[in-house]
């Protein structure tokens, strides 16, 4: 540093300045400390400032020489104040603060990023706000200076515009230097480190203007002497935040010294302005002014020394929004130190987990994603381990590699994603898992993982501070697993798994495609058993029908269908099971007849698996054992059971109450979650439950979920369509060509009751098509097969109606 001429050049400026108060002060007072002291540390800021002669330097070489600047003209300031107040030492000064002030500029504009994906915009890097402050300060350097060496010219000038002028400079260059740094802060809020920066600029520089002003407001100094130190110490902090080693460092400083300006300077100021009012006798102090200046000063340094030790408690207020997960990280930092690995690794989730559910309940706990073999771990909230297969896009570790820390923000891949598209799909990615940010876990060979922090309710973007923290524990757990690795022989078998999985990756696709082929047929299946219900379902009833099954069915618990004689139940229970989740991702509809002896399709399965003699032997296995029954045992075995047939689907059971009563029982318990109940009743489950038809295990896993079938009668709307399209079935099956109704014979159809409802319709209309001549079936083809319209059933409320008023009637006869 001391081969360096710019130093020299600078001791050389603040030197002279110091020498030129000293001889304007006569030898005397506190410019021979100026003279010797300021140089000293001036020496100590330009090593501060300078490049570290090992490690990375992130700071940009304009940004230092523009700090090395600041502190110079800072120091020329405090030596031109050293001495009494003059032209000449005015002007220095004022040089001094104008140079600290511009520098500062020049620095912010040089704040250099982390690099990634973010880029600082052109704008931030323009000089025209030290241009603009320059402006200022040229007409509060040129009055005074030409004052000093041309007093004649300047006789006639107002001594007051000297310090008219200063303090404008002064306060014009606070102005300018706030909206600069507000103008950065909005245009790289994002950009990591950057923030932390221009963050405490901004505050830090306020904090001096306030602090400022309210000195001179208070009558510390007048405003030219006190505005021009103001200006150049925050044009030093400015300096200070943009050449600091480490944003974090920043960060942490700033809050400890805002706690204590807003602790301790409230009292210093009470106490100057007690100080300086208590002699003239502004306060009524007149019998004992100097007992009450002591009090106030004494009180005031009382009032500091607190200050100084709340200082922490009250800095740790001012932590960001995001402050919690500091402490989460060092919790779960100092968790991944247990030197059991699998231990470790969950402790260490379970402390970020316990971060996550401070922010938001509900939301997506924080996971590790494993590269291979490709697993997702995360902790719950008892804080047990729990991993399932997941992939980690390819893209996205890449991106993570490229960013600073190795941590990949959401904000800032969402700020980028207009002028990078490979960036879309991985915003898709982690939006659907409610990921805010990533970090990259490496071991000693390259990334073997990332771990996920989820976005939750913030706002905020993540500083420098936690991105650090969250780092530790990346590279932390990267260790773990490594460890874990080494001792339990994980990698051999992992690079043994992926031979395999490149040997089987066509056989994979081969499944995946016939898996795809077989959930189309399961859902063509269940449409076409589906068509009776949804043919002609125009009617109120049967549109509010369909409506609560497929509201039922997506909701995915157990149905129960309230059916008539001769109405087609499994073309409703499709109807569920088509609305489901479950037939949405390629589930089966099984169907069990509960009123046949041995549920169809499933006798010869199980008679195949089991045999007469393994029943046998499984008997003679058990002596004294009590035999399980047939039916129950069907339900049981793996290879024949309707419950394992309808895994990842729809079971749907005909006539539920005719079930023997232990598998009704079973069936109620052993039910997966995976698998949707529908079943198709004569009743209500509760009723058939208190009358003993139905085990009430079975009524109370139904519940209250229940939507009763309309019958034909009910469906006055639908007749006419539901026999044209049998009609059209039936002549397409038998010639080829649709039948038809004529006038007539219709009307005997919207006539006619239908007791057995589609049953019944469908046996009535076959009839008639094959004693029919023509295409169209006629009222004479009806009367052929004995078909005679019937007159409704009257309706018991009004059967009950009339038997009243006979009864009325006959007492008033009698009373007649």
């Amino acid at each position: 540093m001391l081969r360096r001429r710019s130093f020299w050049i600078a001791a050389a400026a603040v030197a002279y300045t110091a020498f030129a108060a000293l001889r304007a002060s006569g030898g005397q007072g506190p410019a021979w400390l100026a003279l010797l002291g300021l140089p000293a540390l001036l020496a100590l800021g330009f090593r501060w400032v300078e490049r570290p002669p090992r490690g990375e330097d992130r700071i940009e070489p304009a940004a230092r020489s523009a700090a090395a600047v600041c502190l110079t003209g800072a120091a020329m300031l405090a030596a031109a104040r050293s001495g009494p107040r003059g032209l000449a030492l005015i002007a220095l000064g004022n040089l001094g603060a104008a140079a600290a002030s511009m520098a500062a500029l020049v620095g912010l504009a040089r704040i250099a990023g982390l690099g990634g994906l973010l880029e600082p915009p052109p704008s931030t890097r323009r000089l025209d706000a030290a241009a603009f402050a320059s402006l200022f300060w040229t007409v509060a350097v040129a009055l005074p200076a030409i004052s000093a060496v041309a007093p004649a010219r300047t006789a006639e000038l107002d001594p007051l515009l000297v310090d008219y002028a200063t303090s404008a400079a002064s306060l014009g260059s606070l102005t300018v230097t706030l909206v600069a740094i507000a103008r950065v802060r909005i245009a790289r809020r994002l950009e990591l480190g950057v923030a932390d920066r221009v963050e405490a600029a901004l505050l830090l520089s306020a904090t001096a203007l306030a602090v400022g002003l309210s000195a001179a407001f208070v009558g510390v100094a007048p405003p030219e002497s006190i505005l021009p130190v103001t200006s150049a110490a925050a044009a030093v902090c400015v300096a200070f935040c943009t050449v600091a080693a480490d944003a974090a460092h920043v960060s942490r400083a700033l809050r400890l010294t805002l706690a204590i300006a807003a602790l301790a300077t409230p009292p210093a100021l009470l106490a100057v302005y007690v100080v300086h009012g208590a002699p003239r006798g502004d306060l009524g102090l007149r019998g004992a002014p100097q007992s009450s200046v002591g009090v106030a000063v004494f009180s005031a340094c009382a009032l500091c020394a607190i200050a100084g030790l709340a200082a922490p408690a009250l800095a740790r207020r001012f932590a960001p929004e995001g402050a919690r997960w500091l402490g989460a990280f060092d919790a779960a930092t100092r968790a991944a130190m247990n030197p059991e690995p699998e231990a470790a690794l969950e402790t260490a989730l379970a402390a970020l987990r316990e971060a996550s559910d401070q922010g938001a309940t509900g939301q997506t706990p924080p996971a590790l994603y494993l590269l291979s073999p490709p697993e997702r771990v995360t902790v719950d909230r008892a804080g047990y381990a729990h991993t399932e297969a997941a992939a980690v896009p390819a893209r996205l570790i890449e991106l993570c590699q490229a960013e600073p820390e190795r941590v990949l923000r959401v904000e800032a891949a969402e700020a980028v994603e207009v002028r990078r598209p490979e960036v879309r799909p991985l915003l898709g990615w982690l939006g659907e898992r409610d990921i805010g940010v990533v970090a990259l876990v490496n071991d000693a060979e390259g990334p073997i993982g990332a771990l996920a922090i989820p976005r939750g309710r913030r706002t905020a973007p993540m500083t420098l501070e936690e991105v650090s923290g969250l780092r530790a524990v990346a590279d932390r757990l990267g260790a773990v697993i490594a460890v874990s690795a080494m001792l339990s022989g994980s990698r051999g078998r992992e690079v043994a798994a992926r031979r395999e999985a490149e040997e089987r990756a066509r056989e994979i696709d081969r499944l995946e495609r016939a898996l795809a082929l077989s959930a189309g047929r399961f859902r063509a299946i269940a449409a076409l058993l589906s068509r009776p219900a949804r043919a002609a379902a125009y009617s109120p009833a049967a549109r509010t029908a369909l409506e609560e099954l497929e509201r039922l069915g997506a909701a995915g618990g157990p149905v129960a269908l309230l059916t008539s004689p001769g109405i087609d139940a499994v073309a409703w229970g499709a109807v569920v099971h088509l609305a489901s989740p479950r037939a949405r991702a390629g589930g089966p509809l099984a169907i069990v007849d509960g009123a046949a002896p041995v549920p169809e399709g499933y006798a010869q399965a199980f008679a195949q698996a089991r045999g007469a003699s393994a029943a046998r032997e499984d008997a003679a296995a058990r002596p004294g054992a009590d035999e399980t029954p047939p039916a129950l045992a069907l339900w049981r075995d793996p290879d024949s059971s309707p419950i394992e047939a309808a895994k990842g689907g729809t079971l749907l059971v005909l006539d539920a109450q005719a079930l023997p009563a232990e598998v009704q029982s079973y069936l109620a318990a052993a039910l997966p979650d995976d698998v949707g109940l529908v079943v198709a009743v004569p009743q209500p489950p509760a009723a058939l439950a208190a009358t003993g038809q139905m085990n009430e295990r079975l009524a109370d896993r139904l519940g209250a979920r229940a939507v009763a079938l309309p019958p034909l009668s009910a469906r006055a709307e639908d007749l006419r369509a539901l026999a044209l399209d049998h009609l059209a079935r039936i002549g397409v099956r038998l010639r080829g060509r649709p039948f038809g109704l004529d006038l007539r014979a219709l009307q005997a159809v919207l006539d006619h009751p239908w007791p057995g409802n589609d049953a019944e319709m469908g046996a009535v209309l076959l009839r008639a098509a094959l004693v029919a001549e023509g295409d169209v079936i006629g009222e004479k083809d009806l009367a052929a097969i004995g078909f005679t319209p019937q007159p409704a059933p009257p309706d018991r409320a009004e059967i009950g109606r009339s038997a009243a008023r006979r009864a009325r009637r006959r007492r008033a006869e009698k009373a007649g």
